[in-house]
């Protein structure tokens, strides 16, 4: 089964068996223009980087193409790809990371226009219909020339097809979807100024069901045969969830990237305020509540690359990360006594302030500032496990996935300062392997998810908590929440 995660900061392929046995992988870096506030994506150019990487592969692994029973993606979450009607770039994609239509949320809110009882979404500026407003009053050809309304993944099966589909999991986390109706709804639309947009969203279809095939010219630039099935596919975090091995309510996902993504399953129907937002599970039956933001791993590679690299430090990536965790074992909390904010990008964590770092001196080093944006990092994950806490879901347990789970020490923190089991997979690519697990599941190779999982994920370490050290950043948690308290103040 040929898997495609095109992930918000690298996109992966692979090709994974029935069992869930990697064949071969391949990645590539995301060109992402970001100044801030606007973050944009050159979709020719993304498709591209795409095909090449799949011909890459599959010319690497030497495995027949005919071998290739199915194809499907996931993609990041929010953000907007906009064809025309022949099917080229309306213009360059907009990212989830964009924030130029935060005023258009504020004008709303002030209006009274609350969208919450129909989609349990917290709208957020990298969502579609916020996007689209900012598009219709400051482009308005480009807004005019739009034939269809797609989201990341759907643009590469896009081309891959030459079909127009998308799947519940990104419909809902875009806040497209009335969730209480499960479908499209021109008039909530209508209360935002959009009320058109309804013609231009293309058709809702379960991630498993197959919505195209691969066409000639696809196959040309990609290596797959002509005609091999492609299914709908399923947004990036969801496909995370089910590659970590979750199916039921019995723990949290928590997947630590660019995004910091915290989900869990939820049964009823009752929207909570303090649940940022509900995404509809690929059965389309089930609910899956999720709070988030970009302020996640995503820190590291910010500090690494930026902060590091660019000043001109030098060193192999994968040993700077073992003297990483070398390094910070060592640490005692008694000795901590830096704060990091990873607020790099805009989050609903922090009202005003952005990223920022306190408390340290001269006695201080490198290191123990990396532990202090591990910290950071994961206190940032424990506000909003805390959110879903308060609207109701309260777990011992979690599976975790991500970035983040490249280092034991980093997991173990997690445990100790959100005061829960953790589980990571032998599988670091749980994105792609969810991927695998849908299109088994479709394909009819397994009778269910659960029978999927059952025979695709193996469990690699159980991380438990240090009562000690919980009960010692429970009291540096405080420090931290009243620190952004007064920083947002003065910002």
């Amino acid at each position: 089964m040929l898997c495609i995660d095109n992930g918000l900061s690298v996109g992966k392929v692979a090709l994974i068996d029935a069992a869930g046995s990697i064949a071969g992988i391949k990645s590539f870096k995301n060109q992402i223009a970001d100044d801030g506030c606007f973050s944009e994506i050159d979709m020719e150019q993304f498709y591209k980087n795409t095909a090449i990487t799949i011909k890459e592969l599959i010319d690497g692994t030497a495995i027949d193409p005919s071998l290739i029973m199915s194809v499907a993606n996931s993609g990041h979450g929010g953000g907007i790809y906009l064809a025309d009607v022949k099917g080229l770039p309306v213009r360059k994609a907009i990212s989830s990371m964009d924030s130029r239509a935060e005023r258009y949320i504020e004008y709303w809110k002030k209006q009274g226009i609350d969208s919450y009882q129909l989609t349990f979404t917290n709208m957020w500026s990298g969502q579609a219909i916020p996007l689209l407003a900012w598009l219709k009053e400051n482009e308005k050809q480009s807004y005019q020339n739009i034939y269809k309304i797609l989201f990341c993944k759907d643009w590469i099966k896009y081309r891959l097809t030459d079909s127009y589909s998308t799947d519940y999991t990104d419909a809902s986390n875009s806040g497209l979807l009335n969730i209480n109706t499960k479908d499209y709804d021109k008039d909530f639309y209508g209360l935002h100024g959009v009320s058109e947009i309804s013609q231009m969203l293309p058709g809702l279809y379960k991630s498993w069901e197959i919505t195209g095939y691969v066409t000639e010219c696809a196959a040309r630039d990609t290596g797959i045969l002509k005609g091999t099935p492609v299914m709908c596919g399923i947004v990036d975090f969801v496909a995370c969830l089910i590659g970590s091995g979750l199916y039921d309510g019995s723990a949290y996902s928590i997947v630590s990237g660019t995004w910091g993504i915290n989900t869990a399953l939820k049964k009823d129907l009752n929207p909570d305020p303090h649940i940022m937002s509900t995404v509809l599970f690929p059965d389309n039956l089930n609910l899956l509540a999720m709070d988030t933001s970009p302020n996640s791993a995503v820190n590291l590679e910010w500090f690494i690359s930026r902060i590091l690299e660019e000043a001109g430090f030098k060193t192999e990536r994968g040993l700077f990360y073992k003297k990483i965790d070398e390094e910070i074992k060592k640490i005692t909390l008694k000795d901590n006594n830096i704060f990091y904010f990873p607020f790099i990008y805009r989050s609903k964590l922090s009202e005003k302030m952005q990223g920022a770092a306190i408390g340290f001196n001269a006695s201080n080093n490198i290191y123990d500032i990396l532990n202090a944006i591990y910290e950071g990092v994961v206190f940032s994950h424990l506000l909003h496990i805390n959110n879903l806490k308060k609207g109701g879901i309260d777990l011992k347990k979690a599976v975790m996935s991500g970035g983040a789970t490249n280092s034991s020490q980093w997991v173990q923190m997690f445990a100790d300062i959100l005061n829960i089991e953790i589980k990571t997979t032998t599988s670091k690519e749980v994105g792609l392997l969810g991927l695998a697990i849908i299109q088994a599941m479709g394909l009819g190779i397994y009778k269910s998810l659960k029978d999927a999982i059952y025979n695709m994920v193996r469990t690699s370490a159980v991380y438990r908590p240090d009562k000690n050290k919980t009960t010692t950043y429970k009291k540096r948690f405080k420090k931290f929440i009243k620190i952004r308290q007064l920083l947002d103040r003065e910002f």
